[in-house]
């Protein structure tokens, strides 16, 4: 479960279910006891009051007068029941009985009371109150019922309504939780927002804004931004100034060697050496310019590679190269600005190297970003290609070839998990370099 807003809605739930689950119990039985609280206020009651209905007829028997007693006592099957009991006599028995008779009970003390439950006409289920009384000098046991069978229904009824009503508080309590953690969490929805911008360069940090438990949050990754633009910047200028610093040593280097006393092999030998060194300080000078400033943004292919063959037409300025290329897709692509320029630096410098009259670029995107680079030169042989590819190998040890920049190309791509083909340009004729680089599903 990795939702923070699942997590504590569930944990709320969790938590709110047995405290709920307590109240209804808790109410229920309160209104279950107090109901039969009620009842056994009223038997008691009719208890007495059938007791004052008790005396003697003009014979001298004991009866219960009939004008003392309620109604409901008359009337049969109405849930109200009573049965008097006494030592050498017949027992009385309320009129609503009917034809039904009541489990027999034993005998009691006058004083003693006893409250319990037994089964009734038709399934109804009664509270028993029996007790035991003495009056004129007679000892007999009363025993007055009632059907719980409407109560219990009432309280059935009530409890619905209390779990509705519980169940209904709960998922408003869920419910207003889940809405205020969605507006506290709009703070986080605004840091995602200024990172994505910081990811596509429209921002350099992102706003120090929301509630104090973001503000920490947003504020480390504006230190760690900091961080990285600071040691990217530092690294660049450093490779930038070690070049600038070794060109004017290497010029002297190759002007020295030129006086010394050796033999002509010798001296062409060393000033290869140097040649090669002098041409490897002239590329990352190339990258260094190429590159630029910019820190941690998306890769725009109509905003972004117009300037960089721009840049490297001025590299080769004194050589007549038309340029072309298809519509550029004007979209921000997941792919990191600087390695999107060092990779198509390295082509089209290659391509410029080896052209004769005209370089095109060729940029589709589908399912992945297809790039193809195309010359007019020479080409290269179908044998030869993958050797092309090995790291520092070129075709024309005499001449800066495409070796070293293709195998940083190669690098690139294999970071991001895409191909790299070389063939023969069909329109060209020269060499054609063909990359695919695939893009997230939310990108295409």
């Amino acid at each position: 479960m990795k939702s923070l807003e699942r997590r504590f809605v569930v944990g709320l739930a969790l938590t709110l279910l047995p405290v709920f689950g307590i109240l209804l119990w808790a109410s229920a039985t309160a209104v279950r006891s107090l109901s039969e609280a009620y009842v056994l206020t009223r038997l008691e009651h009719d208890a007495e009051a059938l007791v004052a209905a008790f005396d003697r007829n003009p014979r001298g028997h004991l009866r219960l007068r009939e004008g003392r007693i309620s109604p409901i006592y008359q009337q049969p099957l109405s849930g109200h029941y009573y049965v008097l009991h006494m030592d050498g006599a017949p027992p009385l028995r309320s009129r609503s009985l009917w034809d039904e008779n009541l489990p027999p009970t034993g005998a009691f003390e006058p004083g003693q009371v006893r409250i319990g439950r037994l089964p009734g006409p038709g399934n109804q289920q009664l509270l028993v109150r029996q007790a035991g009384y003495e009056k004129a000098g007679k000892r007999f046991s009363l025993l007055v019922a009632e059907d719980l069978t409407p109560l219990t229904q009432q309280i059935r009824n009530f409890q619905i309504g209390v779990l509705a009503l519980v169940g209904l508080s709960l998922l408003s309590i869920i419910a207003a939780q889940r809405y205020l953690l969605r507006r506290g969490f709009r703070a986080l929805d605004d840091v995602r927002n200024d990172m994505h911008k910081v990811a596509s360069g429209e921002l350099q940090q992102v706003a120090e804004l929301g509630p104090d438990e973001v503000r920490p949050l947003t504020g480390e990754i504006n230190r760690l931004l900091r961080q990285l633009q600071q040691r990217l910047q530092r690294s660049r200028r450093s490779l930038g100034n070690l070049a600038h610093a070794l060109k004017a040593p290497l010029s002297l280097l190759v002007h020295d060697i030129e006086a010394l006393p050796i033999d002509r092999h010798q001296r062409s030998k060393l000033s290869g050496h140097l040649t090669r060194i002098d041409r490897l300080v002239s590329r990352e000078l190339k990258r260094t310019r190429i590159a630029g400033d910019g820190i941690g943004q998306r890769f725009n292919p109509a905003a972004h590679i117009p300037p960089l063959i721009d840049g490297i037409r001025q590299l080769y300025r004194h050589r007549e190269i038309q340029t072309t290329t298809g519509t550029l897709p004007g979209q921000m692509l997941p792919l990191d600005y600087e390695d999107m320029l060092e990779m198509l630096g390295n082509l089209l410098d290659n391509a410029f190297k080896w052209a004769k009259t005209e370089v095109h670029l060729l940029v589709e995107i589908d399912n992945s970003i297809c790039i193809r680079v195309a010359d007019d030169g020479p080409g290269v042989a179908e044998e030869m290609r993958t050797t092309l590819l090995r790291r520092g190998s070129r075709l024309d040890e005499h001449e800066a070839g495409h070796g070293l920049g293709l195998a940083i190309v190669r690098d690139l791509i294999e970071d991001y998990g895409g191909d790299l083909a070389l063939d023969r340009s069909t329109r060209l004729g020269g060499l054609e370099v063909t990359i695919a680089l695939p893009l997230p599903a939310s990108e295409h």
